[in-house]
């Protein structure tokens, strides 16, 4: 098992991170976008602050881009790859409502990415997909959360593993397609 530092936020900490995979392993299986803040959870829309919108959406949106970039040529190299990234419910448009609105857009706009790349990517065999764990008990989910991390990380696994002729560009919880 390799351990890297890696800030999403930071695009020279992306591309060393890259650097290392490609020359240290070789290869690139899978890469899951989790890296996520959700500074605003009380806030309203009106009074949101810029600061906080744009700290939400560096890392919760331009870094799986950046990430995306970085390490999308080394699977292109192989032939081969699972990009999942990590939504959460609360960016399903099914259940936009007020609150956190600087979590939720940045979450919305994460599957939209996801759609736009899966796309993108049709003609590979590189399967973009995203999912939500559900509420779970991290430093993000707080200690009342009802789910372990090992039940919320369950469908990254599965779709970090689909087959080559897997799913594309859908949206999931618990291994089942979850509303957009």
């Amino acid at each position: 098992m390799h351990f890297h530092e890696l800030d999403v936020t930071d695009s020279a900490s992306v591309r060393r991170a890259a650097a290392f995979v490609s020359g240290e392993l070789g290869r690139l299986d899978a890469l899951v976008n989790n890296a996520a803040v959700a500074a605003d959870p009380r806030d309203s829309l009106p009074e949101v602050a810029l600061d906080v919108m744009r700290l939400t959406l560096e890392t919760n949106l331009i870094g799986v881009l950046n990430c995306c970039q970085e390490f999308l040529p080394i699977m292109k190299r192989q032939d081969y790859g699972r990009i999942v990234n990590v939504s959460s419910g609360r960016g399903s448009f099914s259940k936009l409502v007020a609150g956190g609105p600087c979590y939720r857009i940045s979450k919305t706009a994460l599957n939209a990415l996801t759609v736009i790349l899966a796309d993108e990517l049709k003609e590979t065999n590189i399967l973009v997909n995203v999912m939500t764990p559900g509420w779970v008990r991290t430093r993000l989910g707080g200690p009342n959360a009802p789910r372990t991390t090992a039940e919320g990380a369950e469908t990254a696994v599965w779709l970090a593993m689909l087959p080559d002729d897997g799913p594309r560009g859908k949206f999931f919880r618990d291994r089942e397609e979850f509303p957009w």
